[in-house]
């Protein structure tokens, strides 16, 4: 069949003239061509294409690279205007902080926040950049899931326009993320002197979450239940308890030196390294027995070490306790305890940090302590 075909084509070509021969052959030549050109024209443009995805995965590649460089110090910036809120406080205890904070910042000198959020007592002059005779009634505003807002007006009396524009900026810049709803200003006939009236909304948030990775999760009951630490670079859970702040005098140590590390851009952390084996650290809190209690802990190791709730002089724990990672990283760490009867006649001590060997390091970033509620 095929060698027929060739024979037929062979005959159709021995037939034509010279001419013909040269028409067909270019013709074939352009034929040929042309497809060849499709052929490069379509490699060209996929290879166009895919030099375009690659330089588009290399900059989502850079991009990612960069939010991962600049998480912990974001996350460690959320955490401090995080610490300020939580969603179980009552109307009252909201107005109380909104009070206090508008108040600071109406100081000419407003004194620093403490690790809490509260004011801390300042030396300096009581003089105000404007005086609020009195707050409005606040009341709370719908909000969404996860916050909730609570509304506040206050008047401002005459005072220069460059005072008010340095209150609002305040107000703008507070760590308790304060809104400003509404302003109107009004001038005093013949002077250079204005009034404000003001409505400031506040956004009270569930707190900051902590990021963790598919580590899992360290959680131990009194019924001594475990699971494994979850990393968690720089994040702050806040819930119905408080932030125990990091001081050196709150603790007690024996063959180990503590001290406060400062970090720019950060909270300050609390290094505890062991000057000879054996080394411990305690934290005494006073805790009302028969409760339950719920600590959360973010901690870095190097070396062995482990960590535990007890009794004050008491070497038995409640529950176990429980090792550290000694790799170096921040983990996240969480307990459950309850108290027993005799805890009415002395200190808990949470945490007891216990360092095996001289030269263990243990960074302990952040404590949170909170009373379980059934």
């Amino acid at each position: 069949m095929a060698s027929e075909r060739i024979k037929t084509v062979g005959g159709v070509w021995g037939r034509l003239s010279a001419r013909e021969r040269n028409l067909a052959f270019l013709t074939g030549v352009v034929v040929g061509g042309f497809l060849l050109f499709s052929v490069v024209r379509m490699a060209l443009t996929s290879l166009r294409e895919m030099d375009g995805e690659i330089a588009r995965l290399q900059d989502d590649i850079v991009n990612c690279a960069n939010q991962m460089a600049s998480r912990e110090a974001v996350e460690a910036q959320y955490a401090k205007v995080a610490a300020q809120h939580s969603s179980a406080w009552t109307e009252p205890e909201i107005h109380d902080r909104l009070r206090q904070e508008i108040y600071r910042l109406a100081r000419r000198v407003p004194p620093p926040l403490d690790e809490r959020g509260i004011a801390v007592e300042s030396q300096d002059s009581n003089e105000n950049l404007v005086e609020i005779p009195a707050l409005g009634k606040g009341e709370m505003a719908e909000g969404g899931a996860g916050y909730r807002q609570y509304r506040i007006p206050l008047r401002i009396p005459a005072v220069g326009i460059k005072p008010i524009i340095d209150f609002l900026e305040r107000l703008q810049q507070s760590p308790q993320s304060l809104r400003l709803d509404k302003l109107e200003l009004y001038r005093v006939p013949e002077s250079d002197q204005v009034a404000a009236s003001v409505v400031i909304t506040r956004t009270i948030a569930n707190g900051a979450s902590s990021a963790s990775t598919p580590s899992g999760e360290e959680k131990s009951s009194g019924a001594g239940k475990q699971k494994s630490p979850t990393a968690a670079p720089g994040a702050e859970r806040a819930g119905g308890g408080g932030r125990i702040p990091l001081s050196v005098s709150d603790w007690t140590t024996t063959g180990c030196r503590a001290e406060l590390v400062e970090v720019s851009g950060a909270r300050p952390y609390l290094e505890i390294k062991a000057e000879s084996d054996n080394a411990t650290a305690e934290l005494g809190r006073k805790l009302s027995g028969d409760a339950a209690y719920e600590a959360m802990l973010e901690m870095s190791a190097s070396g062995k070490a482990e960590f535990g709730v007890a009794m004050e002089g008491d070497k038995a724990f409640f529950p176990d306790s429980v090792p550290l990672k000694s790799d170096g990283v921040k983990y996240r760490y969480e307990v459950q305890f309850g108290i027993p009867a005799e805890a009415a006649r002395g200190k808990v001590v949470c945490p007891r940090l216990m360092l095996a060997e001289k030269g263990t390091v243990v960074q302990i970033h952040n404590i949170l302590l909170r009373k379980m509620v059934e």
